[in-house]
């Protein structure tokens, strides 16, 4: 893996060498390349693999880094029309190389700080190559609202080393946290960090704004990558505080039952594309934390699966959105409608996504559904009814989104749109393969 981190670094020196444009071309090749080998090189039978002293290598983070490398490949190729593309080359392998060690940290504090750096490369997105002046106000939502609240997880990890005089991952999970006084105050300080940039709801109000004000570029890191870092310390922590979650789980559970249900109707009366997929991702992220809190290894591995199927197909959704934008100038659904008269080859993709979304065969979003559900029903089947609601309008709102841009009456006011180019299309295809087509490996994994 360090010849991974190795290639990765070096990636830095083609800016110097190569043109504007050829420059993200040759970076998206390489990443694939990347991503690809090192899929075909992994023992997945394999435990642990310790890097460094505070790094080291599971099932669980060298998926999430795989997924890492294929997104940001994606994100060179989606941005070839991008201004000052060196600079938007080199915050990029940064954000790569950050996020890459966080994933690969075995030490909670330097987890901690690469967590919290991979907020400015998002940050410099947002601002940078945002399209409107309301980014600055939707950035700095994002940094205060992960910043303040991943402080009293500095304190308590200070408060771990002090007890245990280590923080290594796998110290803390053998030691349990048993002799540690204030456990409700442990859990949610531990937890808290993590519910944000997850995000939980009533935590969520950063990330709409975010998602809105960001560039294509910005939208599909953060949908694909960044929610990830907060799924994954969810992981990580939860493993640490096994007789914490079992008392306290409850308090985040109602949250994200409830969070279902009360998004799922609020994306019904959203009118901007964007804003209804980054509140689709919310959701999308609760059922994830439904299947981590019942501690079990199904729900693990329904959780992780969901990360993997939502960080695709979020990323390819907001990929189209951005090509809607694109050609009607406007993310309102009122004006992007009647699209398949013009646009027949986008419909075909948008449906594609759309069912994909909602979780429809054969995408791996069905997959970590059934096994979510599996797991939840048999820890409480008292849940039936609020996990059948929630299911019935998240399929609700994704038949919304698709129907109502694609059919009805077409806008005047758009006298001609511009045809998609093939880069627009391998883009999506490249999503839609390994979302779909990983069930084919599932051996691998599980």
């Amino acid at each position: 893996m360090m010849k991974l981190l190795m290639m990765i670094i070096f990636l830095n020196f083609n800016i110097y060498f190569w043109s504007n444009k050829i420059l993200l071309i040759m970076m998206s090749i390489t990443l694939m390349m990347m991503t690809i080998i090192y899929f075909n090189l992994y023992n997945f039978s394999m435990n642990w693999s310790m890097i460094y002293s505070w790094l080291g290598l599971d099932l669980m983070n060298f998926i999430l880094i795989l997924l890492t490398m294929w997104i940001i490949s994606m994100m060179f190729m989606s941005s070839l029309k991008i201004n000052k593309k060196k600079m938007f080359t080199f915050i990029l392998i940064m954000l790569l190389i950050n996020l890459n060690l966080s994933f690969m940290s075995m030490n909670y504090f330097m987890f901690y700080l690469f967590f919290e750096i991979s907020l400015i490369p998002t940050f410099i997105l947002i601002m940078g190559w945002g399209y409107q002046p309301e980014r600055i106000n939707a950035s700095m939502f994002m940094l205060l609202y992960t910043l303040f609240a991943s402080l009293p997880l500095l304190i308590i990890l200070f408060y771990l080393l002090n007890k245990l005089y280590s923080l290594n991952f796998l110290i803390i999970m053998n030691n349990y946290m048993k002799f540690l006084n204030y456990e409700i105050l442990m859990f949610i300080y531990m937890t808290l960090a993590f519910l944000v940039k997850l995000p939980l709801f009533m935590f969520h109000n950063w990330l709409p704004k975010a998602h809105v004000e960001a560039p294509v570029s910005g939208s599909m890191i953060l949908a694909g990558v960044m929610l990830k870092l907060g799924g994954y310390g969810l992981m990580r922590s939860f493993m640490m505080m096994l007789n914490y979650c079992k008392n306290y789980n409850y308090l985040i559970y109602s949250i994200a039952l409830m969070s279902m249900i009360m998004l799922s109707l609020n994306c019904l009366r959203q009118i901007d594309l964007k804003s209804l997929v980054a509140y689709s991702s919310i959701i999308h992220m609760g059922m994830m934390l439904l299947g981590l809190l019942t501690m079990s290894y199904w729900g693990y591995i329904g959780g992780l699966f969901m990360m993997i199927a939502h960080g695709l197909c979020s990323s390819a959704m907001f990929m189209l959105v951005n090509l809607f934008y694109e050609r009607s100038k406007s993310r309102n659904m009122f004006i992007n409608k009647g699209l398949i008269i013009y646009l027949p080859s986008l419909t075909m993709w948008w449906f594609m996504f759309c069912i994909c979304n909602m979780s429809a065969p054969i995408s791996l979003n069905l997959l970590s559904e059934i096994m979510i559900i599996n797991v939840l029903l048999n820890w409480s089947f008292n849940m039936l009814i609020i996990l059948m609601l929630g299911i019935y309008i998240s399929a609700m709102y994704s038949l919304y989104l698709f129907s109502y841009t694609i059919h009805g009456y077409y806008c005047s006011m758009l006298n001609k749109l511009h045809i998609n180019n093939l880069n627009s299309y391998l883009i999506l295809l490249l999503h839609w393969i390994p979302l779909n087509m990983i069930l084919l490996k599932m051996d691998l994994m599980m």
